[in-house]
């Protein structure tokens, strides 16, 4: 087989039986676009690293319990944004303010950030149809599809620094209209994508 030219599809399958050498691959393919998004919302290099390399040889120890129904690199990048989530809710103070409003009550915090990540998404998402259209897609292709700027550039037929324009057009615009709706350290979560559906 040729590892090299193989599907991630067929390479998972070929590590659900016990295949190193396809596992190999994928980790080749994969770890250095992990290790990117990673180091967006993590500040330590060395926990993205940790983060990413947990995730993969968990992939591999749990390769006969996993079921990947979408795209191997959906799986993946998804699996990430919610390690990368659950490393942040550890370190970011997401509740800050909601025990000065009820000082005297026994907040229940499971359902308190629940209710906070309900309105939060409903505020990204509300922010997210105000971008342009090719702002927006640009925005989501890279968020949600983990495209690279040349990737979407030739999805987009646009030049790289079209897309690295609007890219920074769209991350600003969103940052300065969630700061109005939002808690400001639930703003890096929303900014991961998928945020409803990792949260929740």
């Amino acid at each position: 087989m040729d590892y090299k030219q193989a599907s991630d599809n067929d390479l998972w399958q070929c590590c659900q039986q016990d295949d190193m050498h396809a596992y190999n691959e994928l980790f080749s393919r994969y770890y250095p676009r992990m290790l990117q998004l990673a180091r967006r919302y993590v500040r330590d290099a060395m926990s993205a690293e940790e983060l990413c390399m947990d995730q993969l040889f968990h992939l591999w120890m749990k390769r006969a319990e996993i079921t990947i129904a979408t795209s191997f690199s959906g799986y993946l990048f998804r699996s990430v944004r919610n390690r990368i989530i659950s490393e942040m809710r550890r370190n970011i103070p997401v509740m800050a303010g909601l025990d000065e409003l009820q000082e005297d009550a026994q907040l229940d915090r499971s359902s308190d950030y629940r209710l906070l990540s309900r309105e939060a998404e409903h505020a990204y998402r509300q922010v997210l149809n105000e971008l342009s259209p090719q702002r927006r897609q640009v925005f989501m292709l890279s968020r949600e599809e983990n495209l690279t700027y040349p990737e979407i550039a030739r999805r987009m037929n646009l030049s790289v620094n079209t897309v690295e324009n609007y890219m920074v057009a769209a991350l600003s615009c969103l940052r300065k209209n969630l700061k109005e709706k939002v808690p400001t350290a639930v703003i890096p979560l929303l900014l991961l994508s998928d945020f409803t559906n990792t949260l929740l």
